[in-house]
């Protein structure tokens, strides 16, 4: 069954130039653009957090790994 695209909008976000290399090579590698693999990163973060009990986010830090 096709599903019809809903009406979307837009957003930018500020990326690491390793960041934005890590999901470019991620992306290639599935043949896929970096605006679907920000939207599929996106969808699982809002199912994680509406299944969350906290609704708190993470630190930025803690999010990347970064140890402070």
């Amino acid at each position: 069954m096709l599903r019809r695209m809903q009406k979307t909008q837009r957003i930018s976000v500020g990326l690491s130039i390793s960041e934005h290399e890590a999901l470019r090579q991620i992306a290639d590698a599935h043949r896929v653009s970096l605006a679907w693999i920000g939207r599929q990163a996106i969808a699982e973060f809002l199912v994680r957090y509406e299944a969350s009990d906290s609704k708190a986010l993470l630190a930025l830090g803690e999010a990347k790994g970064d140890e402070e």
